[in-house]
Parts: C-alpha cells; sequence; structure tokens
C-alpha cells in the first residue's frame, strides 16, 4: 500500500477509502472490483470507492495487485 500512497497524490479523504481497502488485504489474497463492491456495499460499494478516487479505482486495483504479486 505504501507505494499506492506515495505514486498517486491522495486528498485525506481518498486516503481514508484507501486505508479501509488496505485493512481488507489482511483477509484477502486478491482484492478486484466485485470484492471491493461487496466489501464496501454499504459505503456504495465500487461505483461509490471509483467516484471518491477520481476514476482511479481500476488503476489502484492494477497496481495493487501487481505489487502483491512482486512481494508474494
Amino acid at each position: 500500500m505504501q507505494q499506492i500512497y506515495t505514486e498517486h497524490q491522495w486528498n485525506p479523504n481518498q486516503r481514508k477509502w484507501l486505508e479501509r481497502l488496505a485493512k481488507q488485504l489482511i483477509h484477502e489474497s486478491v482484492i478486484d472490483k466485485a470484492f471491493v463492491n461487496q466489501s464496501f456495499a454499504d459505503q456504495g460499494g465500487a461505483k461509490r470507492f471509483d467516484k471518491v478516487l477520481d476514476d482511479q479505482l481500476d488503476t489502484v486495483l492494477d497496481e495493487l495487485n501487481e505489487y502483491l504479486w512482486q512481494v508474494g
């Protein structure tokens, strides 16, 4: 997650949402849009998350999964 945090300029609200996503990494090995939609359903799901991140959710998920596979 550190790379995600540093490679983009996130505002505090975006950072808060990303931190929520980071907490899910403890329990999951793959995080995709379906997972985000389910995990954040009570907060608007993937659509809301994408809006908060200025339409960068796909980019974040791609980068995150890439970094996870590099570490694993």
